[in-house]
């Protein structure tokens, strides 16, 4: 609410001698204006003057509830200071002289707001100087995710001096500064020099990089602002250091699993004696390893898993089955192609736990159309995937409506625990198409690369080092693609590393989004990078 509305309100503020509060008045246009800075003491720019207070009066009233969190004062000082609001005015005392020689500068970011409707006063910044001149040293640039491109909803952007030994993780920076909702930022009015600069986005507010799953961004070498550094890139990124960690184990009579503090990417199992059977699965999570040894004596196991990040942990562990029997969701077979498949399709029954087939012969019927049989006859009818939770089924798919599929439980079982259920699934014959394609071309000069394919920022689809790429069979919707480049050739993309100063290998972010329909093809232009 403007000054003016204030003064005419005086009069009914005076009547009710505080028997309520004043109200926004009913009606009208809700007051979207910020507060706009009339006067200031020091003046901006202001040289020589080391204040004891600092005033700012506003064109209408305010109030600064949350300035020790908004306020940021550069260089970062310990000296502490008290606040008065009356009004339109607000009065900052400080405890502590400023140094010497210094140019120091306050952004009060979103810290002084109005009264009615808590707009923040933009762009508030004073600026003053202790000595005879205000520093001139400027760095702007922009902080971005790095596996989106898309900015973070605030980062602290800190500098700190190149030749200080400290730096993110345990000291304090010099300057300070917060980049706005697009991720721009600017820092003005510092000391020429070199710098190391850094942005972060924590919640602890403390301004160290001191837990990863905060996200940092960095440059691998300093900086020298002289007289000024412009269009950083700060590419935010978690980098995870810690190896996987067992957090509990338990037994059954059918399975024996093991959990981890975090989901795991890759787990493998290796017994101590050759000849020795297991089979393991990773659950949905990726946190819980489930292990399946073929003979429930106990029997040490040598278990190597890795992150996401390419930590890894080895245990040996002693595996024994015994308790309880752990329950199954589903104790038969899914149809992985879903309720409907094309002439010519192959057919995937999907398991829930690691299975094993003992006769080939008459493993799996099908019946086409209510009229013709159709069984598998040895074992190049049927292919088991490495984890054992899927059997391909190479039968002709000759069914012009429906087909009806029949699983011989004593021939097709579970690799160790009670046998499933006799079970029968009925799937119908669509020729309809029902997916879409995309053809991806890229022109690059670099050698190894990973392409892949994302839907509502999961992959779906990925393949290494190839310019020309078509992808068949997409369930209609939204795609985009991303691409991992390994710069250094080891055969994978490696994330950064603080301690070596290294900058993750880059990620290739085409904006371009593609919208997958039934019975399309989509071309995509030659994407370069």
């Amino acid at each position: 609410m403007k000054k003016q509305i204030k003064n005419a309100l005086t009069g009914a503020a005076l009547f009710l001698a505080g028997c309520a509060s004043i109200a926004s008045p009913e009606g009208g246009d809700r007051d979207v204006t910020a507060p706009k800075l009339i006067s200031s003491t020091p003046n901006n720019g202001q040289t020589n003057i080391k204040p004891e207070n600092i005033i700012l009066t506003f064109d209408e009233d305010i109030q600064a509830p949350d300035l020790t969190r908004e306020l940021l004062i550069a260089p970062l000082t310990d000296n502490t200071y008290k606040t008065k609001v009356k009004n339109e005015t607000i009065e900052i005392t400080f405890t502590e002289p400023w140094l010497e020689n210094t140019t120091y500068n306050l952004n009060f970011r979103k810290g002084i707001t109005d009264v009615t409707e808590k707009n923040a006063a933009k762009n508030l910044v004073i600026t003053f100087a202790t000595g005879g001149f205000l520093d001139s040293g400027r760095v702007t640039g922009r902080v971005a995710n790095l596996f989106s491109n898309t900015p973070p909803k605030e980062a602290s952007v800190l500098l700190y001096r190149a030749n200080d030994t400290a730096q993110v993780a345990k000291g304090r920076p010099l300057y300070v500064t917060s980049s706005d909702s697009a991720g721009n930022f600017t820092f003005t009015n510092i000391k020429e020099g070199n710098y190391h600069i850094y942005a972060l986005t924590e919640a602890n507010n403390n301004l160290r990089y001191d837990n990863e799953k905060e996200s940092i961004a960095y440059l691998a070498d300093s900086i020298q602002v002289k007289p000024a550094v412009k269009d950083l890139k700060l590419i935010l990124h978690t980098q995870d250091v810690t190896r996987p960690n067992v957090i509990s184990r338990k037994g059954f009579t059918n399975t024996y699993e093991v959990t981890y503090n975090e989901g795991l990417a890759k787990a493998t199992v290796l017994g101590a004696e050759k000849g020795e059977e297991i089979k393991w699965l990773l659950d949905a999570s990726g946190k819980t390893l489930r292990l399946f040894p073929a003979k429930p004596e106990e029997k040490k196991w040598l278990i190597e898993v890795q992150d996401s990040a390419n930590n890894i942990k080895v245990d040996t562990i002693a595996v024994r089955l015994s308790g309880t029997r752990a329950p199954r969701k589903n104790n038969s077979f899914a149809v992985a192609n879903g309720a409907s498949i094309k002439p010519g399709e192959t057919l995937r029954l999907q398991f829930e736990v690691p299975t094993k087939i003992l006769q080939p012969q008459g493993a799996v019927t099908l019946v086409y159309d209510s009229v013709k049989t159709v069984s598998t006859k040895d074992a190049k009818d049927l292919e088991l995937n490495q984890t054992g939770t899927e059997i391909t089924v190479k039968l002709p798919m000759e069914a012009k409506k429906n087909i009806t599929i029949t699983l011989d439980s004593t021939k097709v079982v579970p690799f160790i625990g009670d046998r499933y259920a006799t079970s029968t699934q009925k799937l119908t014959v669509s020729d309809k198409a029902t997916t879409g394609s995309l053809q991806v071309k890229l022109s690059t000069k670099q050698k190894n690369f990973l392409v892949q394919l994302l839907r509502q920022g999961q992959v779906v689809k990925e393949v290494k080092n190839r310019t020309s790429i078509l992808w068949n069979d997409l369930e209609p919707g939204s795609y985009q693609l991303r691409i991992l480049v390994d710069a250094n050739g080891n055969g994978k993309w490696d994330n950064g590393s603080l301690k070596d100063r290294r900058l993750p290998e880059p990620v290739v972010l085409p904006a371009e989004i593609f919208e997958i329909r039934s019975n399309w093809e989509i071309e995509t232009t030659t994407i370069q990078f």
